[in-house]
C-alpha cells in the first residue's frame, strides 16, 4: 500500500505541492466533524424565527427577465461561485462499445470527455452509458454523477476503474480496487431504468473535481483559473485576506459544469434524445445537480434526493448540517464570500427557495428522508413549498399544500416532493417515483 505522500507524488489528480496540507487537514478532519456534529441543531424548538428573501414577481415574463437574472448572478457572487462557458474545444472519445450489455438488455458505452481550451490546458473525465435496446425510438435519459467511480454503479465486471481515488469519509486517498465494483449498484437500479425504457449516464464527481480541500487546483476549474485563483482559503496568507482576495471558484459548481458537459455529449449521441434529460444527484452530487438545472436550462427536469444544505434545504433554519458547518467541512465546495456569512446568515441575500425557483418553469423533483435530521426534511419541503410561487406563475401546480405529505407519498405537479421512509439514501423505491414522474411530462418510452 502506497503512503499518502507516495499517491500525491505519483498521482496526476493529487501534485506533491498539495501534500502537507491536505494530509493535515486529513489528518484533523474526524476529530473536528465530531465535535461539529455533537453542535448540530436537530430540535425543532430551537429553530428561531427568520424571513426569507422575497420573490416579487407577479408575472412569469417579470420572471423571467428582471428577478431570475438577478438572483441567478446573487448566487453566483454569494453562494456558488462563478460559472464558466464551455470548452473552446470539446471532443469524445469512445474507450468501450457492448451492444449486448446487462443480459442483453442495454447497449452500454464508455466515452472519454475531453475538455481543451485554446491555450493548451486540457481535463477530461469518464462517462458510462446504459440505454436500453428495446426501444423504436431515442431514449430520454437520466444523467448524474456518481461517488466512487463508474464501476460502482454496475455489477458488470469490464467497466474500467474510476481514475480518481475512492471517496471515504474524512479520507480523501484511498485508491480504487476490484473490490469496489458494483457496491453502490442499488443507488443506481440500472437495470430497472432499462425495463422502463430509460437512459442512464453517470461519471465519478472525483474525476470533475477531487472532493478534497485543494481539490480545487485539480478540478475542471483548472481550464479556466490560475493556481492563485484557486487555493483553499486557509493557503491564504492573511495580509493578501485582508486586501480583499476572494476564492471566486467552488467545487459544487465544478460538479456542476460537468454535469453539462455530459449534457453535451449526449446531445452528439443518436441513442439518446438529450431534450428528455433529466439531472440528478443524491446528496452533494443533489446540491450540484440543482445548480446544474439553475444554470443550465437544456435539463428538462431537475432531482434533488436528500441534498440538504447549499441544495434544498432553507440555510437561514438552521437545522441539522447548517452552512457555518458545512463550509467547515467542506471548505472548497462554496465559493469565498459565503464565509463573511457564516454567523450571520439572516444577512445572506439569498436563500434555497430562490435556487430552486430558477429551475421553473421546467420539472424539479425535491426528496428527503424521515431519518435523515442532517439534510434538514421540514427545510427541504418548504424550501420546495416557497418556490412554488413561481411555478403557479406559469399556472402550474406547484407541491399545492401547505404541509408535509405522509412518508412515501409523492405530492404536487411542477414541484413534486416526497419524504421516503428511511434514512440518508437514494434506492429502488426513489428511483420509481422518478421514472413514473418522468412517464407523466416526457410520455412512456417506446
Amino acid at each position: 500500500m502506497k503512503t499518502p505522500r507516495e499517491i500525491y507524488r505519483d498521482d496526476p489528480f493529487f501534485p506533491p505541492d498539495q501534500d502537507l496540507s491536505a494530509v493535515a487537514f486529513q489528518r484533523i478532519a474526524p476529530y473536528s466533524e465530531a465535535f461539529w456534529h455533537f453542535h448540530w441543531n436537530k430540535d425543532e424548538k430551537k429553530v428561531r424565527k427568520y424571513t426569507l428573501p422575497p420573490i416579487v414577481s407577479k408575472t412569469a415574463a417579470e420572471w423571467e427577465k428582471k428577478e431570475r437574472p438577478a438572483t441567478l448572478q446573487l448566487f453566483k457572487d454569494y453562494m456558488y461561485g462563478i460559472m464558466p462557458p464551455g470548452p473552446d474545444h470539446l471532443r469524445l472519445e469512445l474507450l468501450s462499445l457492448k451492444e449486448d450489455a446487462l443480459n442483453g438488455t442495454a447497449i452500454r458505452k464508455e466515452i472519454r470527455i475531453h475538455c481543451d481550451m485554446n491555450n493548451g490546458r486540457h481535463r477530461d473525465f469518464d462517462l458510462l452509458l446504459y440505454v436500453p435496446k428495446h426501444l423504436k425510438k431515442p431514449a430520454p435519459v437520466f444523467l448524474g454523477l456518481n461517488f466512487n467511480g463508474n464501476h460502482s454503479v454496475t455489477p458488470e465486471p469490464d467497466v474500467r476503474l474510476t481514475r480518481a481515488f475512492k471517496q471515504v469519509h474524512g479520507d480523501w486517498m484511498v485508491p480504487q480496487t476490484e473490490a469496489g465494483r458494483g457496491e453502490f449498484a442499488d443507488r443506481w437500479c440500472i437495470e430497472s431504468a432499462m425495463e422502463r425504457g430509460y437512459a442512464v449516464a453517470t461519471a465519478a464527481n472525483g474525476e470533475i473535481f477531487p472532493d478534497h480541500p485543494n481539490g480545487l487546483c485539480r478540478s475542471v476549474f483548472a481550464l479556466f483559473g490560475e493556481p492563485a485563483d484557486l487555493r483553499p482559503d486557509f493557503l491564504v496568507p492573511f495580509q493578501e485576506q485582508k486586501a480583499g482576495w476572494i476564492r471566486r471558484y467552488g467545487g459544487l459548481a465544478a460538479w456542476s459544469w460537468g454535469l453539462s458537459r455530459m449534457l453535451d455529449a449526449l446531445e452528439q449521441e443518436p441513442l439518446v434524445d438529450a431534450r428528455k434529460a433529466a439531472v440528478l444527484g443524491h446528496s452533494r452530487n443533489g446540491k450540484a445537480a440543482l445548480w446544474a438545472g439553475a444554470c443550465d436550462t437544456r435539463f428538462a427536469m431537475v432531482i434533488s434526493n436528500c441534498s440538504g444544505c447549499a441544495g434544498a434545504s432553507l440555510s437561514r433554519r438552521t437545522f441539522g448540517e447548517s452552512l457555518k458547518l458545512q463550509t467547515y467541512e467542506d471548505p472548497a465546495w462554496l465559493c469565498g464570500r459565503v464565509i463573511h456569512y457564516l454567523d450571520r446568515v439572516d444577512e445572506l441575500p439569498v436563500d434555497q427557495h430562490q435556487l430552486l425557483a430558477l429551475i421553473a418553469p421546467r420539472h424539479l423533483y425535491v426528496v428527503s428522508g424521515t431519518g435523515d435530521p442532517n439534510a434538514d426534511p421540514k427545510g427541504e419541503f418548504l424550501s420546495a413549498r416557497e418556490a412554488s410561487t413561481v411555478w403557479h406563475l406559469y399556472g402550474m401546480k406547484g407541491v399545492g399544500r401547505r404541509i408535509m405529505p405522509k412518508p412515501d407519498t409523492p405530492v404536487g405537479y411542477g414541484v413534486r416532493y416526497h419524504i421516503h421512509d428511511g434514512p440518508h439514501r437514494i434506492g429502488p423505491w426513489d428511483w420509481e417515483q422518478y421514472y413514473n414522474y418522468a412517464d407523466e411530462i416526457f410520455g412512456k418510452p417506446e
